[in-house]
C-alpha cells in the first residue's frame, strides 16, 4: 500500500481526470459516500449529525456525506466555512444538491457562533470537512474558531474526512486549533500526517477507502513510500526444504554482552534463533563466556580481547579474518557498553566486515561520533536507532528528530548509504535511494526495556538467511511488532521481552 504527499495525491488525482477520463465529480462522490458508508456501519440508528464543510474539495465530500446521511433518516445539518464563489466546480454542485434537498445549510459567520455551539451540543455525529491535505502555514479564521468550539463542545463521535482540519500532511505538524478525531476516512492511500507525530495522535482509527482511481494511474504516478505490508515480502518466507541443514539458513554473530548487560546479547541471539536462523554466535569480552553459556544453550559463546573488567578492548580479535567465512551477517551493540579506543573498534569493524552489519545501542553511540568509516564502507549496513541515539547520529535533539521522523532518517540513509530503522510508534524504514516504509504492526507492550535488541536479532537472522536487506528489514520490522501484539495475554503492562522472542514463531506462522 502507497503512502503519500500532498502533492503526489494531487498529481494523481490530476492524472486520473486529464488521462483517464474519469470526471472530478464521480471521485468526489466516490469519496463521500464511503465517508458517509463507515458511518452508517458503526451506528446501527438514525443520528443527528453536524457537517463541517469547507469551501474547497474537503468541503465537497462533506456535502455528500451529508445527503447520503440523509437520505438513510439522519437528522443532517451543514456548516459552510468559506464561500460559494470560491468553490470549485464540483463542490458548488454538490452544495447545490443539499440546497434542492432542503438540507440546513448554514453560513458561519462570528454573530452565529451560539447557533453552531446549539447545533454542535445536539448532535451525536461530527463531519470535520473543513480543510484537505493541502493546508500550509497557521490556521486562519474561522477555521480556527470553529474547530476551537468543536473540541470543546465535542460530539459523541467524529469522523475526519481524508485528515483531520488543522494538520499539515507531509510533516504531521499540528497549524493550529485541533478538535482530533475518532475516525479518520481517507481516500485512495493514506497520507504521512497518518504516522507522524502528533497529527496521528490526532487520527483516531484510520480507514483507507478505495475512490476508484484506477490501478494504472497508480503505477503510473507510484511515490517513494510505503505502507508496511507483507505483500512486500512474504514470497520470502516460503516452506523450508526437507533437503535443508542448519547452514542452509545462516550464521549470525551477535557482538554485545558486557558485564551487566548479557542479557541483551542473549536475548538477540535467541531472537535470532527464533527467527529462523541456522546458528548463532554470541561474542563476549573475555571472562564472561561462562556467564553467558550459562543463559543460552543454543547458541555458540566467542570470548572477545577485554580489559579485565568484563568490557570489550579496543581491538578485533587477531583470529577476525579467519574466522570470518563462518558468518553471513554481524549485529553489534546489545549490551556492547563503553570502552576505551571504542572508536577505532568499531572503524576496524566496518572495514574488515565483509558481510552484512547491522548496527544498534552503544555501537550507534560510539559510531555518532564520527560517521565516516559508516559512509567509507561498501558493504550493506543497518541502523536501528531510537529517537534519542537517532539525534545523537545526526547532532539535533529529539525533539527535532520527532517533529519530522520520514525527513530525518531519508536524510541519514541518503548521507550515508545505510539502511535506516528509525523506531517508534510507527517505525520508519529509509533505504539509500530515498525510498521508505512506514511499519503499522508495532504496539505499546514493546515499550520494554530489550525489545530493542531482540528487534536486532530478529534483523540480523533474516538478513543472515540470505534475504535481501530491501525486504529483510521491513520483514523484521513487522514480524517484531506482530510478536509484540500476540505476546499480550493478560496486560500490556507485563510482557517482557522474552515474551517476545517466544512469540516470534507464531508471528511467522500467522503471516498470509
Amino acid at each position: 500500500m502507497y503512502l503519500y504527499t500532498a502533492q503526489e495525491m494531487r498529481d494523481l488525482d490530476r492524472y486520473t481526470i486529464e488521462q483517464f477520463g474519469m470526471p472530478g465529480a464521480v471521485l468526489m462522490e466516490n469519496a463521500g459516500q464511503k465517508a458517509a458508508r463507515a458511518l452508517l456501519d458503526r451506528f446501527s440508528e438514525a443520528n443527528r449529525a453536524v457537517i463541517l464543510a469547507g469551501s474547497g474539495n474537503n468541503g465537497g465530500d462533506g456535502f455528500v456525506i451529508a445527503r447520503h446521511l440523509a437520505a438513510a433518516g439522519w437528522d443532517v445539518s451543514v456548516w459552510l466555512s468559506g464561500s460559494v464563489e470560491k468553490m470549485s466546480p464540483e463542490t458548488r454542485a454538490f452544495y447545490g444538491v443539499c440546497r434542492k434537498m432542503g438540507l440546513a445549510v448554514k453560513a458561519y459567520d462570528p454573530s452565529r457562533s451560539q447557533e453552531l455551539a446549539a447545533d454542535l451540543g445536539r448532535a451525536d455525529v461530527g463531519v470535520d470537512a473543513l480543510l484537505g491535505t493541502g493546508v500550509r502555514g497557521r490556521l486562519r479564521e474561522p477555521v480556527q474558531s470553529i474547530l476551537r468550539m468543536v473540541k470543546e463542545i465535542r460530539p459523541r463521535y467524529i469522523l475526519a474526512v481524508d485528515v483531520p482540519s488543522g494538520v499539515d500532511t507531509d510533516t504531521g505538524a499540528v497549524l493550529g486549533e485541533i478538535a482530533g478525531a475518532d475516525l479518520t476516512v481517507t481516500f485512495a492511500a493514506p497520507k504521512w500526517c497518518h504516522y507522524l507525530p502528533p497529527a496521528a495522535k490526532f487520527c483516531g482509527e484510520l480507514q483507507v477507502v478505495d475512490i476508484g482511481i484506477p490501478a494504472a494511474a497508480v503505477e503510473h504516478h507510484p511515490p517513494r513510500a510505503q505502507v508496511n505490508t507483507p505483500a512486500l515480502w512474504q514470497h520470502h518466507l516460503s516452506p523450508r526444504s526437507p533437503w535443508s541443514h542448519k547452514g542452509t539458513y545462516g550464521h549470525l554473530l551477535v557482538l554485545g554482552g558486557s558485564r551487566g548487560m548479557l542479557g541483551a546479547a542473549a536475548m538477540s541471539g535467541m531472537a535470532a534463533l527464533r527467527t529462523g536462523a541456522g546458528m548463532a554466535t554470541l561474542g563476549v569480552p573475555r571472562g564472561q563466556e561462562i556467564a553467558m553459556a550459562a543463559k543460552v544453550t543454543e547458541a555458540l559463546v566467542w570470548g572477545w580481547p577485554d580489559e579485565a573488567e568484563g568490557r570489550f578492548s579496543g581491538e578485533l580479535p587477531p583470529d577476525w579474518e579467519e574466522r570470518l567465512n563462518r558468518f553471513d551477517a554481524v549485529a553489534a551493540g546489545p549490551g556492547l557498553g563503553r570502552f576505551e579506543g571504542e572508536g577505532a573498534w568499531l572503524e576496524a569493524l566496518l572495514h574488515r566486515t565483509p558481510c552484512p552489519l547491522v548496527l544498534d545501542a552503544d555501537a550507534l553511540n560510539i559510531l555518532s561520533r564520527d560517521l565516516t568509516p559508516l559512509k567509507e564502507r561498501p558493504q550493506e549496513t543497518v541502523l536501528t536507532p531510537h529517537p534519542g541515539e537517532m539525534a545523537r547520529l545526526t547532532g539535533t535533539s529529539v525533539q527535532e528528530v520527532e517533529a519530522s521522523r520520514h525527513r530525518v532518517a531519508r536524510n541519514l540513509a541518503e548521507e550515508t548509504g545505510a539502511t535506516v530503522v528509525l523506531k517508534g510508534t510507527f517505525t520508519v524504514i529509509a533505504s539509500p535511494d530515498g525510498e521508505q516504509v512506514v511499519n503499522t504492526s508495532g504496539h505499546p507492550a514493546l515499550a520494554k526495556a530489550g525489545s530493542g535488541d531482540v528487534l536486532t536479532g530478529v534483523l540480523g537472522a533474516l538478513i543472515a538467511q540470505g534475504i535481501p536487506v530491501k525486504q529483510a528489514v521491513p520483514m523484521g520490522v513487522y514480524l517484531h511488532g506482530l510478536a509484540g501484539r500476540l505476546a499480550v495475554t493478560d496486560s500490556t503492562h507485563s510482557v517482557l521481552a522474552s515474551d517476545v522472542i517466544a512469540q516470534l514463531g507464531r508471528a511467522i506462522h500467522q503471516t498470509p
